[in-house]
């Protein structure tokens, strides 16, 4: 990768620590199937067990790691859900919904 007006190590070493940042509508497409993590906040995180819902939080971050986690809500009501095919059941990023399936005491676990 080279950067327009970046032509030495000099010239380098002064954007040191920068940050490069890009315009959303910038970005490729992600292709069949895939998107970019950073649309899941916001949306609204709903537990679905025997044929019912309820509202876990919203999306307040991703983190990442071996397995990216969600950060559902925040403070006491906060819940780290970690992004596993096991887990997460549907996402609906026009709507800003997700469906989870948690294994037992994982809500509990985060408090």
């Amino acid at each position: 990768m080279k950067f327009c007006g970046i032509d030495s190590i000099d010239d380098a070493e002064k954007i040191i620590g920068a940050d490069l940042q890009i315009g959303e509508d910038e970005l490729p497409a992600p292709g069949e199937g895939a998107f970019y993590t950073f649309r899941l906040r916001g949306c609204r995180v709903y537990a679905i067990e025997d044929g019912k819902e309820d509202l876990i939080g919203e999306v307040t971050d991703i983190l990442d790691g071996g397995t990216p986690i969600l950060r559902v809500g925040s403070g006491k009501d906060e819940t780290l859900i970690p992004f596993a095919e096991t887990m997460i059941r549907k996402i609906d990023l026009d709507g800003k919904r997700i469906e989870v399936k948690l294994p037992e005491g994982l809500r509990e676990l985060n408090k």
